[in-house]
């Protein structure tokens, strides 16, 4: 998949990469959706190439040939266990072992965490003598989507590397090519609900969330609905991180709309409320960044955090009403 808003940080990858200049463990970081994860993956596959043709890995050398089939021996990819809702320290102390081999295929060995945010922090403990005393050859390549909560110990030895959303006009271009099929108007409000992230907007485009989010903002502005039915309960917590996510959105832009910075590009701007007090809308947003936050951890009841959040919404929208 071709994201032209990379073509520059593969260049100066690239430069570094060849002058000897890129650290042992660059840390890509920045915002979901923004295309981390495929950098990271395009330079671990760059770092491995046997021939690279030009910047590019050339595609037809054994180690290319092995990553595309996902068997390369010295490539190691870092995720979060399925029976895990966070990287285990077994898991750093196996990659560690791993990289102090001899390369079986040219010179290099790659270990690359698409979520370095998920170390516990025995994982990030363990992982810190690596990143200080690094193997010969051998690369660390970290994605960050909140590179705040990893330890200042480990990011202080890593080579960062910030991404950023491109400009609307270069994403809003190629989410046209990709989805194409959806109406412009659809198209632009997915970009801002995303924050620009183009990946982060396909996604919901493509996967029925923008469909989603609109009901949520329905059911939170429509006079007449039922908010506190056991179904709407039921409905928001089979995805309640997804959940969590869209209040977090729809509170923000009311926040926004109520100082007066509602974005244009929004076409529903106008059904948001922009007379609702600013210090509740702030209460219930940051209520709705840490319900997300539990639901993440799996820590708290969504039934019991879900119907709580809905019950103080409800009472603000009454005590509009009697206004």
């Amino acid at each position: 998949m071709s994201l032209p808003w990379l073509e520059e940080h593969k260049n100066a990858l690239n430069e570094r990469l060849e002058a000897g200049r890129l650290g042992h463990a660059p840390l890509i970081q920045g915002p979901e959706g923004v295309g981390k994860r495929e950098l990271a993956r395009w330079l671990a596959e760059r770092m491995l190439c046997l021939d690279p043709k030009g910047r590019e890995p050339c595609g037809q050398c054994r180690a290319c040939e092995l990553m595309a089939s996902g068997t390369h021996p010295d490539f190691f990819g870092i995720d979060i266990p399925e029976d895990r809702k966070s990287i285990p320290v077994d898991s750093i102390r196996g990659l560690i072992e791993k990289m102090q081999l001899t390369p079986s295929v040219g010179a290099a060995r790659v270990g690359l965490f698409v979520d370095a945010d998920a170390m516990n922090r025995n994982a990030a403990n363990a992982l810190l003598k690596t990143l200080e005393e690094p193997s010969p050859g051998a690369w660390l390549v970290l994605c960050s989507d909140q590179p705040a909560s990893l330890p200042a110990t480990i990011r202080s030895r890593c080579q960062k590397l910030a991404l950023r959303p491109p400009p609307l006009d270069i994403a809003g271009q190629w989410l046209a090519e990709v989805c194409g099929e959806v109406d412009e108007p659809s198209r632009r409000a997915a970009l801002v609900l995303a924050g620009g992230a183009p990946l982060a907007a396909r996604a919901m485009l493509e996967h029925g969330e923008f469909e989603r989010g609109l009901t949520i903002l329905e059911t939170l502005v429509e006079p007449a609905a039922d908010r506190r039915s056991s179904k709407l309960l039921e409905d928001w917590q089979q995805d309640a991180i997804g959940t969590w996510q869209w209040l977090a959105r729809w509170l923000a832009l009311m926040m926004n709309r109520v100082r007066g910075v509602a974005s244009a590009d929004l076409p529903m701007a106008d059904r948001l409320p922009a007379d609702l007090p600013p210090e509740h809308l702030a209460r219930l947003w940051e209520q709705a960044l840490q319900g997300r936050l539990g639901a993440s951890a799996g820590s708290v009841r969504q039934d019991l955090s879900l119907g709580k959040w809905l019950l103080e919404w409800e009472a603000l929208m009454e005590s509009r009403s009697r206004r």
